[in-house]
């Protein structure tokens, strides 16, 4: 699997987020998925996670009952103009399965997104967190980095403010520096202009052998578990994410 990137709300902590904060996170996340091209996913931060149960209607053709289920669904959504009511009534009428809080257990949201070696998507999603936070300024947006955009492979995200773990940072902690830490790589956009898609798949798999394997591997960024910056702190210049912060803080 291409390297990832993983997101959450915990439901605990006093987290909490309103239907209208959530509707200005949705619109965001729209922005951001049909403004910026993306090699593998695109964002993905759910609330819920539903599966129609294709059961309560077994006489009705599959294509026909999804259909169903999606105009009922959105009538439902009309009728109690809340969305969460309208998927929690849907799930008492036992029209769908839901998964509450996305892909991650105990998350009020939560999402995956793959980006392989583009770290211009990962600081585009980083970013995207980043500014959910001003919108609802009662949660903690964790990110967890399977690559090197964020240095320490996981922060926080709470009302504009980056909260990185001392420990991660500064596993000695008498070597703690004065200055304020790097905590995400500085990325230059525009080596990403003509970035390739990303694919799962190889032609004729089955018929290569060990080193046409490795150098297909190699070929896509080795999944994006590679180097892909200039320096240790990222490339030479460009974005740096946390200068978009109202402030870095080390917490213990």
């Amino acid at each position: 699997m291409p390297r990832a990137l993983r997101y959450y709300i915990p439901a605990d902590d006093g987290n909490t987020i309103s239907n209208q904060e959530w509707m200005e996170v949705a619109r965001l996340q729209h922005w951001y998925n049909s403004e910026f091209i993306w090699s593998c996913d695109k964002i993905g931060l759910k609330r819920y996670i539903l599966f129609p149960n294709y059961e309560s209607i077994p006489e009705m053709p599959y294509h026909t009952a999804k259909y169903h289920f999606r105009r009922r669904l959105l009538a439902k959504k009309i009728e109690l103009q809340d969305e969460v009511a309208a998927v929690q009534a849907m799930e008492t009428e036992g029209l769908f399965h839901v998964r509450w809080g996305g892909v991650r257990d105990d998350s009020i949201a939560s999402g995956i997104t793959h980006v392989a070696d583009n770290e211009f998507n990962a600081y585009l999603l980083s970013e995207f967190l980043l500014k959910c936070s001003t919108i609802a300024r009662y949660a903690n947006f964790h990110i967890e980095d399977e690559g090197r955009f964020i240095l320490p492979r996981h922060a926080m995200f709470r009302d504009g403010e980056i909260h990185i773990r001392r420990e991660l940072l500064y596993p000695n902690l008498s070597d703690v520096p004065l200055d304020i830490p790097q905590v995400f790589s500085v990325v230059k956009p525009d080596k990403y202009d003509e970035h390739p898609r990303f694919s799962q798949s190889l032609d004729d798999f089955n018929d290569l052998d060990d080193e046409e394997l490795l150098a297909a591997v190699r070929g896509s960024g080795a999944l994006g578990f590679a180097q892909n910056y200039e320096t240790a702190w990222g490339d030479g210049e460009g974005l740096n994410l946390q200068q978009r912060a109202r402030k870095i803080v080390l917490v213990e």
